[in-house]
């Protein structure tokens, strides 16, 4: 940057530009309000997400299920995981074979 030339008075890093750093906007804004439009996004009408409707959720199992907590060796787990990816659904179908 010259020594000559004048230091901007928003960034004093950059070099003085009259016609952007002389700008300045009004205080108010005259406004006509015959002229004005409604804004036609205000108090639009919200539609709401995730109401229950027929056929919204998770479909009801067959038979309720119970929760419990297992500890398997990771042999046993690959066995099962080998029956079905889902362990879950792996035990309910050793247990279909076993009582049968």
């Amino acid at each position: 940057m010259k020594s000559d030339q004048q230091i901007s008075t928003i960034n004093p890093n950059a070099e003085y530009i009259a016609a952007l750093d002389d700008y300045e906007l009004p205080a108010e804004f005259p406004f006509d309000r015959r002229k004005m439009k409604r804004n036609p996004y205000a108090k639009r009408v919200h539609l709401p997400r995730g109401n229950k409707r027929a056929g919204n959720g998770r479909k009801p199992s067959t038979q309720p299920c119970e929760r419990h907590t297992i500890l398997l060796t990771p042999k046993h787990a690959e066995y099962l995981r080998s029956l079905d990816g889902n362990l879950s659904k792996a035990i309910s179908k050793l247990v279909e074979q076993v009582s049968r």
